[in-house]
C-alpha cells in the first residue's frame, strides 16, 4: 500500500479543521425507549484551491457542506424514528484533490479537461482509498484510519466534487485498507455539486446492499417487490412497454431506491398512478398480516428527497431477531446485527 503522508504539506495546502460534538434534544426524545445507534462520522473534505485563491465549491457556485450534512443527519433520523443518531465528530477540509490510483492527483488544469463530452480515463478512475484512509490530515487527530482504530468514529464521510473519484459507498472489512482496524466500517462518498436528496440516494443504495447481505433475497424482494428492474435501460417512455412493464397495481411492495412502488422506470418519483402497497404492513415484521392500502406519489410528496424519507421509513424498526434475522433493519445499515444497546450506547 503506497500511502502519501502529507502532515506537513497539509498547512500548506490551507487545511483548516473543525469539530462538533453532540445531538439535539429532539432526536434524544424521539429515541426514549427504543433502540439507539450512535453513529460517529469522521469528515473528509476535499474542497481545492482554484487559481484565483477561490475555493473549488465557491468558484463553481456548488453547495455549502454544513447545510446538507444537516439536512441529511435529520432525515435519517425521521426515516429511522430517531433510531439512528449521526455525530459529526471531527472534519477537515483539505484545499486539495484526493489522490488517486499510482499516485496521480488531478490539477485545477486537468480537472477542466475532465469537463468535455469524452472525459480523459485518468477523470473516470477512483481514489486510492488506503492512502486517503491512512494519510494524516490533522496532526492533532491523525488519519481516518487511526480515528476508526481509537473507536472516536464509526464511518467516513468523503466530500469532493464530480471526476473526484468516489463511490457512492464502500465497504472496508478488517483488516483491509486500515489494516490496524478489526471491524468492517463504510465510507460514503458525496458530492457539493449534488443535494441532500443524493446524500439520501447514496444511503439507499448502502442500505439495499447491506440489509440483502443480512437477510437474504427471499424476504428482501417480500419487502422491494421491484428489484428486478434494475435490470431496465435508464429510457423513460411515455408509457410502459415491453421491457418497461406496468406494475401490478392490486399487489406491491415497498419499491427500492430507483423504483418506487408504482413506478416502470428508473427514477420515477412523481407518479400519481394509485397502487395498492403492503408497505405499510412491515412496521410489524416478522408478523406481517398482508395489509395493503392506497399509495402514489402524494404519499411521499412526490419528490426524491421524500420518497426516500418514506421509503428508508418502511423498514422494520423493533429491538431483538426472529429466525437469526434482526427486527430493527437499521442494524444491518450501520453494521450492529446481533449487538446489545450496550454495545450501541
Amino acid at each position: 500500500m503506497n500511502v502519501m503522508p502529507r502532515t506537513a504539506a497539509a498547512s500548506l495546502l490551507g487545511l483548516t479543521t473543525l469539530v462538533c460534538f453532540g445531538v439535539s434534544a429532539t432526536a434524544a426524545e424521539a429515541t426514549s425507549g427504543r433502540e439507539h445507534l450512535r453513529v460517529g462520522v469522521e469528515i473528509l473534505d476535499f474542497d481545492p484551491l482554484m487559481d484565483d485563491g477561490q475555493p473549488l465549491s465557491i468558484a463553481r457556485g456548488w453547495n455549502d457542506i454544513v447545510p446538507l450534512q444537516q439536512q441529511y443527519v435529520g432525515d435519517v433520523s425521521t426515516a429511522s424514528a430517531g433510531i439512528v443518531d449521526h455525530r459529526l465528530v471531527h472534519s477537515s477540509v483539505i484545499r486539495d484533490y484526493p489522490v488517486k490510483s499510482n499516485g496521480f492527483r488531478l490539477t485545477n488544469t486537468t480537472y477542466e479537461g475532465c469537463f468535455v463530452d469524452t472525459p480523459p480515463d485518468y477523470c473516470k478512475a477512483l481514489i486510492d482509498y488506503g492512502a486517503v484512509l491512512n494519510t494524516v490530515f490533522d496532526r492533532r487527530s491523525g488519519s481516518a484510519c487511526d480515528a476508526i482504530r481509537r473507536g472516536r468514529v464509526d464511518e467516513v464521510w468523503l466530500w469532493g466534487g464530480p471526476w473526484f473519484g468516489y463511490l457512492e459507498w464502500q465497504l472496508v472489512s478488517a483488516n483491509t485498507l486500515c489494516p490496524s482496524v478489526r471491524k468492517p466500517f463504510v465510507v460514503m462518498g458525496f458530492s457539493y455539486e449534488r443535494g441532500e436528496p443524493e446524500m439520501l440516494h447514496d444511503l439507499g443504495h448502502r442500505a439495499e446492499g447491506l440489509i440483502q447481505a443480512g437477510i437474504g433475497f427471499g424476504i428482501w424482494d417480500r419487502f422491494d417487490g421491484q428489484r428486478a428492474r434494475y435490470g431496465e435501460d435508464f429510457a423513460c417512455p411515455a408509457q410502459p412497454d415491453a421491457t418497461h412493464p406496468e406494475v401490478d397495481r392490486a399487489v406491491t411492495h415497498a419499491g427500492n431506491v430507483h423504483f418506487p412502488p408504482n413506478a416502470y422506470c428508473h427514477y420515477q418519483y412523481d407518479r400519481g398512478l394509485e397502487v395498492m402497497s403492503d408497505a405499510d404492513d412491515w412496521a410489524n415484521f416478522p408478523d406481517l398480516t398482508g395489509r395493503r392500502t392506497v399509495i402514489n406519489s402524494s404519499t411521499w410528496g412526490g419528490t426524491q428527497q421524500g420518497f426516500l424519507v418514506w421509503w428508508l421509513g418502511r423498514f422494520p424498526q423493533h429491538r431483538g431477531s426472529s429466525a437469526g434475522v434482526e427486527r430493527d433493519w437499521w442494524r444491518y445499515v450501520y453494521l450492529r446485527p446481533g449487538q446489545t444497546d450496550k454495545d450501541d450506547s
